[in-house]
């Protein structure tokens, strides 16, 4: 496998000699040797790569070899972007460059994300009138992957007409044999020697292996490669956990009183969703947008609250039974969707049930109300607090080998916090620098004439008056990036009016769109938070200057975060040092990571936090980040970029001649 990885990737490998435009890097091929020699060995493997080492290749091409002559590979990502990028380009690159060594991919989604035939023809006897729903039906002859994707208008009760589980008939469905969606792309997959999906899938899977292997939903492998593994912990606890929702029992309500066929009356229905709003309203009128359920019940007696889940579950029961006295004979149909709604009754009952009434040290109880829509939503989580025993032996013990990497997989130059996080053992790390050269494109300004980060107005008019300074000396083209909406909007309204260039914030319209106008608009500047510190990729001179307000501390108060900190200080260690510090060093390299994606960018990276310079840690960020230029000096900045602009002038005046 390795000579084979050499011929592949090496500098005159069949990349180099069939891709245009391929650049040897010796970072790539160290990685790809890496992830084979897991493979080989069935070991785990810890690997960080830079910017521009290009990791997708260094781990497809092992795994392509592996998955031929071993066994099947699972390649796991977080975003769709990535998942995209790996379906529609490095799959199909790897497929020509090495057609010495034919194989198949397959693209893996849950049920959800496909419509069922099954459905639409239920669905068809109550809205075959709807033109919305007509179009749905148009859309049906022309798709060929049944995916929710490929929809061009919004379907706003795909609920109603996705696969689902509880009302799945398998093998009994008209459809299954050779039109079900789903298990058509269950099918490729099962033939297929790599599997791409994303976290999310991969530990629902994991969760059903666990309880129970014959369910499981993703065909049988020997390896798995994790890209975007920084984001585990978050997708791991999500999944392990139980969510339920305020919309969650009037839908499946809805689509029963749609049913004339079973008879159960209005009251009944009603009385349930008086249940359901009486329980949820004592969430939804708190005033905080995350809190832990023990913070209602200091206004509100726990007793009443549980008196209402009992209410709730009771009276879901009592329905549960009364479909299960419903006349079905002669009608195997309807008795297997009344069979299908009863499952969906006793996985809500049980649900419940955990949420309010388990007792699992590990576990904490909180509550998210999500801002924006027209709806008030409402979350309730059990969630546990740590993954790592979890998947000691889940993950790490029953999988041959597993590949984590990321371009922000380390801190402070070693994984021992990722390591700790999700309870990965002793295993192989590589940690491998980005091939850029970053002291000739990239300038480092971390001012040290600013107050230290604060609430006071006059700290968010010194932060607005440095950015205006930054956009004028960049020409705009700016990413500015914050630690929270408050700071966005108050640096926003003070930068409104006074630069000659577009400001562009998030919350105005889509991310997708914003990343669009940012794009068309030669000097645009675009202020955002969270998602637009990773997996955002603005090539060329459209971005020539990064902004961050501040370190990326997490808010320390969100439930999660509280209740691992004070997981961590009663286990005698140290919240601060062990995990904010962790994970803000880790966020920061992403946000440094948005402005050199080529080897030809050039920019200023600008960090606006004077406790860089002051406080204990400070230095600690910056030693990990990719080795640059740096000032404290704006003037510095100026002169960067003055003598940049001259230099594009020339080669501008150049390209003319």
């Amino acid at each position: 496998m390795l000579e084979e990885i050499r011929r592949l990737l090496g500098p005159n490998g069949r990349f180099a000699r069939l891709c245009p435009g391929y650049e040897y890097r010796h970072e790539q091929i160290e990685m790809a040797m890496a992830v084979a020699d897991a493979f080989r060995h069935k070991n785990h493997l810890l690997v960080e790569a830079g910017t521009g080492v290009g990791k997708t290749v260094a781990y497809l091409a092992p795994a392509v070899l592996y998955a031929l002559g071993e066994k099947r590979v699972v390649v796991s990502t977080h975003t769709i972007n990535l998942q995209s990028q790996l379906v529609t380009k490095d799959i199909p690159l790897m497929q020509e460059v090495m057609e010495d060594h034919p194989f198949t991919a397959v693209l893996m989604k849950g049920r959800a994300n496909f419509v069922c035939l099954r459905e639409i023809d239920h669905a068809a006897s109550l809205f075959d009138e709807d033109p919305i729903f007509r179009r749905l039906k148009e859309w049906l002859q022309r798709t060929r992957t049944g995916d929710v994707a490929e929809l061009d208008f919004p379907y706003p009760d795909w609920h109603e007409v996705c696969c689902n589980q509880d009302t799945c008939r398998h093998q009994e469905c008209p459809y299954f044999a050779d039109r079900c969606f789903y298990y058509a792309m269950r099918r490729r997959a099962e033939a297929a020697d790599i599997v791409v999906v994303n976290h999310s899938l991969f530990f629902s899977d994991l969760g059903l292996r666990m309880t129970d292997p014959k369910s499981a939903i993703i065909p049988d492998y020997g390896a798995v490669v994790f890209d975007e593994a920084h984001h585990l912990e978050d997708v791991a606890s999500n999944t392990f956990g139980i969510e339920f929702s305020n919309y969650r029992v009037p839908q499946l309500l809805n689509r029963l009183r749609k049913r004339r066929d079973i008879a159960v009356s209005q009251g009944e229905y009603q009385l349930i969703e008086t249940a359901n709003n009486a329980l949820f309203e004592s969430f939804s009128l708190y005033k905080k947008q995350e809190f832990f359920l023990d913070e209602v019940y200091e206004s509100v007696d726990r007793k009443t609250i549980e008196d209402k889940v009992n209410e709730l579950i009771t009276l879901l029961d009592s329905l549960n039974t009364q479909l299960a006295e419903q006349d079905t004979e002669g009608d195997p149909d309807l008795k297997e969707r009344i069979d299908g709604y009863r499952r969906m009754l006793a996985r809500m009952r049980d649900e419940l049930a955990g949420l309010f009434f388990a007792q699992d040290p590990n576990y904490f109880r909180w509550c998210e109300k999500p801002s924006g829509g027209r709806h008030v939503h409402c979350y309730l989580h059990y969630s546990p607090i740590s993954v790592a025993e979890l998947l000691r032996d889940s993950l790490w013990g029953s999988i041959d080998s597993i590949v984590c990497t990321s371009a922000t997989l380390s801190n402070s130059g070693t994984f021992r916090y990722i390591k700790s996080r999700l309870g990965a053992p002793d295993c192989a790390e590589l940690i491998l620098g980005s091939p850029f050269d970053f002291k000739n494109q990239a300038l480092l300004y971390v001012p040290d004439d600013l107050d230290p980060p604060s609430d006071k107005p006059e700290y968010a008019d010194a932060v607005a008056e440095r950015i205006r300074e930054l956009l004028l000396a960049s020409n705009g083209r700016a990413f500015i990036l914050f630690t929270s909406y408050r700071m966005l909007n108050e640096v926003y309204n003070r930068l409104y009016g006074t630069v000659p260039f577009r400001l562009i914030k998030q919350g105005d319209m889509s991310n997708e769109r914003l990343i669009e106008e940012f794009r068309e608009d030669t000097n645009a500047c675009l202020m955002g938070v969270h998602s637009f510190w990773e997996g955002v990729d603005v090539k060329g001179d459209r971005l020539s200057c990064v902004i961050i307000d501040k370190l990326p501390f997490s808010v320390p108060d969100t439930p999660i975060n509280r209740a691992r900190c004070e997981q961590i200080e009663q286990e005698g260690g140290n919240w601060f040092t062990e995990y904010a510090i962790p994970q803000a060093q880790i966020r920061l390299k992403q946000g440094f990571g948005r402005l050199i994606r080529t080897k030809t960018d050039v920019g200023v990276v600008a960090i606006l936090d004077v406790r860089i310079h002051r406080k204990y840690y400070g230095k600690e960020f910056i030693r990990y980040l990719p080795r640059c230029r740096g000032t404290k000096e704006m003037e510095s900045v100026k002169e960067f970029f003055s003598k940049l602009y001259k230099i594009s002038r020339v080669s501008a005046q150049r390209d003319g001649e």
